[in-house]
């Protein structure tokens, strides 16, 4: 058949299944429209997958988050307010 292609049930894929079509479109060099008709999938729904996918990769590669050490240098005042303010010299005042 002339035109023919391969479809896949995009709304019955797996998350796996969408995280290898995202690697696949990655390493492919094609245009995202054409790789989507190929594969029969919506590009709205693909773009879904491939945003969630390079989030995943992002936190995946982020430090995780540390906690700093805390100096007390003064003990509160009788008002039951507090202040801290960080290395970068900002300021958060509670009272």
């Amino acid at each position: 058949m002339h035109g023919e292609r391969a479809v896949i049930a995009g709304s019955g894929l797996s998350e796996a299944e969408w995280e290898v079509l995202v690697r696949e479109f990655e390493q492919s060099g094609v245009k995202r429209k054409t790789f989507c008709e190929a594969r029969g999938v919506a590009v709205s729904r693909f773009d879904y997958y491939r945003y969630r996918y390079r989030r995943l990769k992002q936190r995946a590669a982020a430090p995780a988050t540390q906690l700093a050490p805390v100096e007390l240098v003064s003990a509160a005042s009788s008002g039951g307010g507090m202040r801290v303010e960080l290395a970068n010299g900002r300021r958060i005042f509670v009272e």
